[in-house]
């Protein structure tokens, strides 16, 4: 059985644009990203997935020269751009992981697959936001999950805004695919933002960085960071999430 592990990321962005290559201590972002999900016990192969378009050739560069897999595909349409990574580099099940998240913590990963992989579902996620903190998102699902979605968004006329968010179609139809999600405790529910959208974003990130001074600090610290600091948590606090 092999785990494949997406992580989807281009140059493109309203609200921050050039973001996964914005460097925080010396490093761009995106590497964080891609550096602490190699540390996964269970992911077998990591990928990059971005698009063809020429303003997303920086971030190929960046990725490449750290030895990273890359795979360039449509860059509106993130479902296909999915299917045909998979398609190349192959696997039973697939992580997808957006390049937004330079925080993300490989123990939470890890426990995701083993949930998925004890379980008998089509598609497992953490539970964010509800009790879980947005940036640490992790998404499983089987390979034949996604061709299954594949199929099915491709025959619906007003299909763009599934081919823009590759698993909204899953969690909108229960009735179709086995949904499930991890839950995170009492210490994990809380409303810090540790995905990065805006400048405001990105200086909480930089700041927990700054600080610990330890590109693979661990989710538990890092909250208990922000626990205790509240002046850095804040700094983002009023930052909405976009609508899907």
């Amino acid at each position: 059985m092999k785990i494949l592990c997406i992580v989807q990321a281009r140059m493109g962005s309203e609200r921050l644009p050039k973001k996964v290559i914005k460097p925080i201590l010396g490093q761009p972002m995106i590497i964080y990203t891609l550096n602490r999900l190699k540390k996964s016990k269970y992911i077998d192969e990591l990928v990059l997935a971005t698009s063809v378009e020429k303003a997303d050739d920086p971030l190929v560069n960046v990725v490449k020269s750290q030895g990273y897999k890359i795979f360039r595909g449509d860059e509106k349409n993130v479902l296909k751009r999915f299917v045909d990574t998979y398609e190349k580099y192959g696997g039973d099940i697939i992580v997808r992981i957006t390049g937004d998240c330079p925080l993300i913590d490989p123990i939470i990963v890890d426990n995701v697959i083993t949930y998925f992989l004890s379980n008998d579902y089509d598609y497992v996620r953490l539970d964010v936001p509800d009790s879980f903190i947005r940036g640490f998102d992790v998404e499983v699902f089987t390979s034949e999950t996604l061709l299954k979605v594949w199929e099915k968004v491709s025959s619906l006329e007003e299909s763009n805004r599934y081919k823009e968010h590759v698993t909204l179609y899953i969690y909108e139809n229960p009735n179709v695919f086995k949904v499930g999600s991890v839950k995170g405790s009492e210490f994990y529910s809380k409303s810090y933002r540790l995905s990065v959208d805006t400048i405001e974003d990105f200086k909480v990130v930089e700041a927990i960085l700054n600080h610990f001074q330890d590109e693979y600090v661990e989710a538990k610290e890092i909250v208990k960071f922000l626990d205790e600091n509240s002046n850095i948590a804040d700094i983002n606090k009023d930052i909405k999430q976009k609508e899907v």
